[in-house]
This record gives structure tokens, C-alpha cells and sequence, in this order.
């Protein structure tokens, strides 16, 4: 088995898509962009009024003066008007630019209008720019804003319609199969029999990678048959980019997959991992086909938590934990956790990897290194999310 750290490194390697494609910026969320977003102009380009106001020079302000005559009214999508006197105001409106001249924003709550006369009525300390969105405070002009690699939200593009992008390079979504393996499955309209359970791995697996873009994905079950096995997958490697299997990877009498892979030429780059749950996670390459196989853990938990922590999430957050976790184990162990009030990540301990009950009330999983046997609030750990 390799550390997760490795296992991680090897996927990155093999597994970047390469495939792109431009599409309209209305069908780009959820999709992963494959261009860096630059700001094609300062943000905001203008010196911009936030409150609604008079605006005035400080100059005038610092020298004693309270009353203004007013000589103009500024508004949202007009070009700049200039303050000629300092002993004069401009009306002004929110969002619009501020005036030449000017340097400091009184808001109307602060001030009382009378016969084309405004005066402060509220005097206080004020700093040059006060109610003013600074030009270029935000970001400057060709600065990236949005790297390559992110996955799209709707934040993300209402920045890209800011910057006027109509189209977008995204990766183009690979062919995916999520196959079920066992003779334990039956379908999930079926009532099962005691000793039978129904497909439901191969449901999570395809909802968790269309929630994060990959919008071509199938699902499948095989039984554990040698020779079904093998035509199944021979009929499916020139089709597919990537195919997930879940279960029938460790090291049972029947557990075909590795050998009927490896059988058929696949190079197999990952054979178990250390780390609780999931060790028994096999990742390898057809290179004749150019078709990835991902081998995940047959229990719920571990095939989940393998997909997130090695396929889906291209970032991670830190969160502490709320209460001590005491792991004896030399492996890296992965929790589920619930996110509270105040970001604390609550352990949720499922009985073992089968227990899926247990994650009703999860939002994902902390990360707990292989080199420690304790670990407590006072400490920041890697956290992933479901979604």
C-alpha cells in the first residue's frame, strides 16, 4: 500500500482531462473552466459613489465650510461631472462616478437641503473617500480573478458576464460508466431478500460527479463472473474515458477485477492505499484504449469517500475539530463530519464503512493524517465536502 499523499500525486498525473471545448456562458455552471479569467478592466473603473449624498471637496470640509451650493446632480451610467468651486456640491446618486474635483461624500441622512443649499448638519471627523468605492480597489486590469481548474458558480458567472465573456473554455466532460459488481445487487425496484441488498453505491457515485460538472455519466452492475467480467469490460473500454467500479477490488477469492485487468493490459499505478476506509482502492490505465479504471471499495462509505478525496475535490478547506479523536491505526483516517454554528466539524462515527445511514446528516469528511495517534480541537485538519 502507498501513503495517500502518493496515491493522490498519481492520479493528478494521470488523470487531467485534456479534452476542452467553448460553450455558452448560460451552460457553464457546475463545469470546470480550463482558462484563467483575467479582469479586462479596473474594478470598479470609476471612482464610485456608494450612499446617496452631496459630493464636496475635504479640502473645503477641513477649512470649516458646512454649507454647499448645490450645482449639479451626478447619476448611475453618466460620465463624470467636474466640481469646479469647492465652495459648491454636486448631488450625487448611488453607483454613480464621482466627480472631478471632489473627494468626499456626504449622504443626505447627514444633511439638510434647503432653497438649493446643502448643509452638513452632523459634524464629524472624515477621511478623503469616505462613501467612495476607490477605482481598481477591487481588482486591476488583467489580473487573474478566477484560475483555470475552478469549478463554476453562479458567483463565478456573474464575474464572467461582468468581464464579458459569452463564451467559456471549460473541460470537456469525459465519458464516464459507474459499474456495480456482486451477486448480492439486485435492482433498486426490487424487494431484496435478506442476504441481498439493493444497487444503490452506483446512485451516490453518479449523482456525486454530476454535482461537480461531469455531466456524462451511466451506471451498470455486473455479477461476479470471470467471464462476464471480462466481456463487460472489453465491450466498454473503447466507449468510456473512465470507469468506476464499486466493489470486487480487494483480496478476496472472488474479488476478479485487478487480475481480469491487469489480464487484459491494463498497468495498474495504485493497488491499496493507506488509509481507513478505503485501502483496497486500485487505480490503473489501459493505454491501448486510453481508458482510466478507478477500482473503489464495495462498502458505501469508503467508495465515497475515495471518489471525493482522489477525483472530485480540486481544492480543500481547513476546519477544527470539536471534540478529540484518538485513532491507534498507522493510517491516514478519514471522518464524516457535520459543519456547526461556528464552523466546528462534529465527528459523525459510522459503526463501520457499510454503515451509509450514518452520513443522513453529514457534510463531508475531515482528513486525518498517518503520523498521529491524537487528534484535538486546538488543531486545523483538511476538510472535503460532499457537494
Amino acid at each position: 500500500m502507498i501513503p495517500v499523499e502518493e496515491a493522490e500525486q498519481i492520479i493528478k498525473t494521470h488523470w487531467s482531462n485534456t479534452k476542452h471545448e467553448v460553450i455558452a456562458l448560460e451552460s457553464c455552471a457546475g463545469r470546470i473552466l480550463a482558462q484563467s479569467i483575467h479582469a479586462d478592466r479596473d474594478y470598479p473603473p470609476i471612482n464610485r459613489v456608494m450612499m446617496d449624498g452631496i459630493a464636496i471637496s475635504k479640502q473645503a470640509y477641513d477649512h470649516g465650510l458646512r454649507k454647499f451650493i448645490i450645482v449639479g446632480m451626478a447619476t448611475a451610467g453618466t460620465a463624470p461631472l467636474n466640481l469646479e468651486n469647492i465652495e459648491t456640491c454636486i448631488e450625487v446618486t448611488t453607483g454613480c462616478p464621482l466627480p472631478d474635483g471632489a473627494d468626499l461624500v456626504i449622504p443626505y441622512e447627514e444633511l439638510s437641503i434647503h432653497q438649493g443649499v446643502a448643509e452638513i448638519i452632523i459634524d464629524q471627523h472624515r477621511k478623503a473617500q469616505d462613501c467612495v468605492h476607490p477605482q481598481g480597489s477591487d481588482c486591476r486590469l488583467g489580473e487573474v480573478i478566477i484560475p483555470s481548474g475552478t469549478r463554476l458558480k453562479g458567483i463565478h458567472l456573474g464575474i464572467l458576464a461582468s468581464f464579458g465573456y459569452t463564451k467559456v473554455l471549460v473541460e470537456k466532460s469525459p465519458k464516464i460508466k459507474v459499474i456495480a459488481t456482486g451477486d448480492e445487487l439486485i435492482p433498486i425496484d426490487q424487494n431484496p431478500q435478506p442476504y441481498q441488498l439493493r444497487r444503490s453505491n452506483v446512485y451516490a457515485l453518479r449523482a456525486s460527479l454530476l454535482s461537480y460538472g461531469y455531466s456524462d455519466v451511466e451506471i451498470d452492475h455486473i455479477p461476479d463472473i470471470p467471464e462476464l467480467i471480462l466481456s463487460h469490460y472489453q465491450q466498454n473500454q473503447q466507449t468510456y474515458d473512465l470507469l468506476i467500479y464499486s466493489g470486487g477490488v480487494s483480496k478476496g477469492k472472488r474479488d476478479y477485477l485487478p487480475q481480469i485487468w491487469q489480464d487484459t493490459g491494463v498497468i495498474p499505478y495504485i493497488q491499496g492505499v493507506r488509509q481507513k476506509p478505503g485501502k483496497p482502492m486500485w487505480f490503473g490505465i489501459d493505454h491501448q484504449s486510453n481508458t482510466i479504471i478507478l477500482g473503489l471499495p464495495g462498502n458505501p462509505i469508503s467508495a465515497l469517500v475515495c471518489l471525493h478525496r482522489y477525483l472530485l475535490n480540486r481544492s480543500k478547506s481547513y476546519g477544527s475539530l470539536q471534540k478529540i479523536i484518538t485513532f491507534e491505526p498507522d493510517l491516514t483516517y478519514f471522518v464524516p463530519v457535520k459543519i456547526n454554528a461556528k464552523h466546528e466539524l462534529m465527528p459523525i462515527m459510522p459503526q463501520n464503512s457499510g454503515d451509509f445511514v450514518a452520513l443522513v446528516d453529514s457534510d463531508g469528511f475531515v482528513e486525518l493524517p498517518q503520523n498521529k495517534k491524537q487528534f484535538t480541537p486546538q488543531e486545523q485538519f483538511s476538510f472535503y465536502p460532499w457537494y
